[in-house]
C-alpha cells in the first residue's frame, strides 16, 4: 500500500502597481487628501505676505456701508414679524403666474432671433421640397425656389402665420409712462425705494376723461382679468380689514390686524408699494381715505384709522413735514380722537365708523363729518376736520349697520341721510342736515339676523364726491344682508310707504360679511367670510348672478374686505392669507 503526501508550497507571483484608473477609483471610494497635501506645499506665502492688509479692510468697509445705505430704504414693517408659531410658507399655492419669460420668448420668436432655446443641426441639412402643394408654394421667394431648409422653412412659415394674424396691440410692451399717466419717472423712483413718493403722487395732477357713453353690463357674463394683487410687493401679515381707494388719486389703503396702514400705487403692473404707518398698540379695524370739499388748496386730505380702542388716528397727508424740512425724508403727522366729553357711555370703541359730507345751514358751507357706530344703539357724529362732537342718533335694540344716503337740493345744497337698521330688521331713516329728524322707520320683509347694509347707484360714503361743487345722486338701490345668506335689494325710487324688495337674493348659505356697489351702481359684490371662495357679483337691474366669474379657480379664499375703484373699472378684494386681490373690469 502506497501513500502519497501533498504538500503546499507558496507561490511567490509580483503583483504590478495600480494604474491611474484604479487610483481615482481609490480616491472616491475611500477619500484621499494627498491633493490637499501637495497644494499645500505648493503654497506661495510671498504673496500673502506681500498683500496690502489695508485693501482687504477698506472693501469690507465699504460693503459694510452698503448694506447701510440699503437699510435706509427698508419699509418699517419690514423690519418685524408676527410669529404664529406656523411653518414658514416659500410658496403661495394661490400666487398668480406671471409668465415673463414665456412673453419674452414669444417675442424673440416673432421677431426671429437668433437666441433660441433648442437649435438641431439638422435643420441646415434638411431639405424641403417647396412645390408639391398649393401651400407650400406660397412660401417661395421667387419661381425658381424649388427646395429650403429647415431653418428657412420655420422662419417663412412664422412670417406667413403673422401676415394672417397680426400681432394685436396689446400684446406690445406698454410704456411705463402710459401706466402712470405721464408719471414714469416717479414710478420708478417709488419702485427704487423713494420715500417721498407720496407727496409726488398727491402733488401730481391725473385727469381722468371717459368720452364714451354710459355702458350697459351684460346680464350673464362678465369681462374680467385678474392682475397682479395690489399688495404683492408687501403682503400684510393679518387679514385685511379695510380698504380703501383714493377718490382721485390711483392709491389703495390697507389695514388689518397687524397694526400697519399701507398705501399701494395701483396701475395694474406693478402696483409698488408707496409707505407704511405702524401703529402702536392699535389694530386696524377701519381706514379710510378723507378728502374735503374745499376749492382752496392745498386741499385737505387724511387717512383715518381705527380699531377697539377708545380713540381713532388722524392722519393728515399735508401736513407732515415737506422732503426739505427733514433730511429723513417725510415724517408723518398723526393726531388722535379720543373721548367724547359728555358721550362716553355711547362711545366705548372707535372700530366701526364711516365718512360722508354734510353741509351746514349756519355756515353754508360742505365739510366731512365721522359717523361713529357706538353702543345701546348710539351712531355719534364728529366734524371730520376738528373732531367735535355734532350730534348722536339714537334707535331702539342692538345697532347691526348703517350707511349713508344723499338728497339733492336746489344750488349746491344737499341732504345728508343716514339708515341705521338693528337685529330685528327694523330700518331707521335720519335726516342729519335736520339735526337728526327721523324720516322713516320701516322693516325689512323677511329678514332675520341681519348683518349687513349698503346703498348704491348714486352717491355713498363708500365712494366720496371729489373737490369742488358736489356732484350729488340719489341712491337707487339698498341692500340688506343676512346671517342666513339672503340678501334682499329695494329700489329706493318706487313708492316707500310700504318696501317690498324687488329680489330675494339666496346665492350664498352663510353669513353675509361684505356688501359693496359699484358706483355706478350696475353690479353688487356680495361675499361671506365664514367659508372659502364664498363671493357672488350680481347684476342689476335684472338682479342676475354672473355666472362665468368666480370660476371653481379663482383664488378668493375667506374674503375679509370688498372695495370698487372710483371709476368702477378695478375690484380689490382683501382675504384671510393677507393678500388684496385685483382685477380689471373690462367694460369700463
Amino acid at each position: 500500500m502506497s501513500t502519497s503526501v501533498i504538500t503546499n508550497s507558496a507561490v511567490n507571483t509580483d503583483i504590478p502597481p495600480p494604474d491611474s484608473e484604479e487610483q481615482l477609483l481609490a480616491k472616491l471610494v475611500f477619500g484621499d487628501a494627498s491633493d490637499f497635501y501637495d497644494n499645500l506645499k505648493e503654497f506661495d506665502s510671498d504673496f500673502w505676505n506681500d498683500t496690502d492688509e489695508s485693501e482687504v479692510v477698506e472693501d469690507n468697509v465699504e460693503s459694510e456701508d452698503d448694506e447701510g445705505a440699503e437699510l435706509d430704504k427698508v419699509q418699517d414693517d419690514q423690519l418685524f414679524f408676527i410669529d404664529d408659531g406656523a411653518a414658514p410658507q416659500h410658496e403661495d399655492e394661490d400666487a398668480m403666474d406671471v409668465d415673463v419669460d414665456d412673453e419674452d420668448d414669444s417675442r424673440d420668436a416673432a421677431t426671429g432671433s437668433e437666441d433660441e432655446a433648442w437649435v438641431d443641426s439638422d435643420d441646415e441639412r434638411l431639405a424641403i421640397s417647396v412645390v408639391e402643394t398649393n401651400k407650400t408654394k406660397k412660401l417661395r421667394h421667387s419661381y425658381k425656389e424649388s427646395s429650403i431648409n429647415g431653418r428657412d422653412y420655420v422662419r417663412r412659415l412664422r412670417a406667413q402665420f403673422e401676415k394672417i394674424y397680426p400681432r394685436p396691440k396689446w400684446a406690445d410692451d406698454v410704456s411705463e409712462s402710459e401706466l402712470s399717466d405721464g408719471e414714469g419717472d416717479d414710478e420708478e423712483r417709488i419702485v427704487n425705494g423713494d420715500v417721498n413718493a407720496l407727496f409726488k403722487i398727491l402733488e401730481s395732477t391725473y385727469s381722468y376723461k371717459d368720452t364714451s357713453p354710459s355702458k350697459l353690463l351684460p346680464s350673464k357674463s362678465l369681462d374680467i382679468t385678474r392682475l397682479m394683487d395690489a399688495n404683492a410687493s408687501h403682503v400684510s401679515h393679518s387679514a385685511i380689514q379695510s380698504l380703501s381707494f383714493h377718490p382721485s388719486k390711483p392709491l389703495l389703503l390697507t389695514g388689518g390686524y397687524d397694526r400697519t396702514l399701507r398705501l399701494y400705487h395701483i396701475d395694474g403692473k406693478n402696483n409698488a408699494m408707496v409707505t407704511s404707518v405702524y401703529l402702536q398698540g392699535t389694530p386696524v379695524q377701519t381706514c379710510c381715505f378723507y378728502v374735503s370739499l374745499s376749492q382752496s388748496l392745498p386741499q385737505e386730505q387724511k387717512i383715518l384709522s381705527g380699531g377697539r380702542r377708545r380713540y381713532m388716528h388722524s392722519w393728515d397727508l399735508h401736513s407732515s413735514l415737506l422732503p426739505s424740512q427733514s433730511s429723513q425724508g417725510a415724517i408723518a403727522k398723526i393726531e388722535k380722537f379720543s373721548r367724547l366729553y359728555g358721550h362716553e357711555d355711547t362711545q366705548r370703541s372707535f372700530e366701526k365708523f364711516k365718512l360722508a359730507h354734510f353741509y351746514s345751514g349756519i355756515t353754508r358751507q360742505a365739510h366731512g363729518i365721522i359717523l361713529l357706530q357706538g353702543n345701546n344703539g348710539w351712531i355719534n357724529v364728529l366734524h371730520a376736520s376738528t373732531g367735535l362732537w355734532l350730534l348722536g342718533c339714537k334707535i331702539n335694540g342692538v345697532l347691526i349697520d348703517f350707511c349713508i344716503d344723499y338728497k339733492p337740493l336746489s344750488g349746491d345744497k344737499f341732504q345728508t341721510i343716514l339708515i341705521v337698521v338693528n337685529t330685528y330688521s327694523e330700518v331707521w331713516e335720519f335726516d342729519l342736515s335736520d339735526g337728526g329728524r327721523i324720516l322713516r322707520r320701516w322693516k325689512d320683509e323677511g329678514g332675520v339676523g341681519v348683518t349687513r347694509i349698503q346703498v348704491g347707484g348714486g352717491t355713498s360714503s363708500s365712494q366720496l364726491f371729489p373737490m369742488g361743487s358736489p356732484n350729488i345722486k340719489s341712491n337707487r338701490w339698498l341692500a340688506i344682508g343676512s346671517e342666513s345668506g339672503y340678501v334682499n335689494i329695494y329700489d329706493r325710487t318706487k313708492d316707500f310707504s310700504n318696501p317690498k324688495p324687488v329680489a330675494a337674493l339666496d346665492q350664498l348659505t352663510t353669513t353675509i360679511s361684505s356688501l359693496e356697489f359699484s358706483p355706478d351702481g350696475q353690479i353688487l359684490c356680495m361675499a361671506s367670510g365664514a367659508i372659502k371662495d364664498a363671493l357672488r357679483l350680481v347684476h342689476l337691474p335684472t338682479c342676475t348672478v354672473f355666472s362665468n366669474w368666480p370660476t371653481s379657480g379663482t383664488p378668493l379664499g375667506k374674503v375679509t374686505s370688498v372695495a370698487f375703484s372710483p371709476r368702477g373699472e378695478m375690484l380689490v378684494v382683501g382675504n384671510e392669507q393677507g393678500k388684496a386681490r385685483l382685477w380689471r373690469l373690462n367694460h369700463y
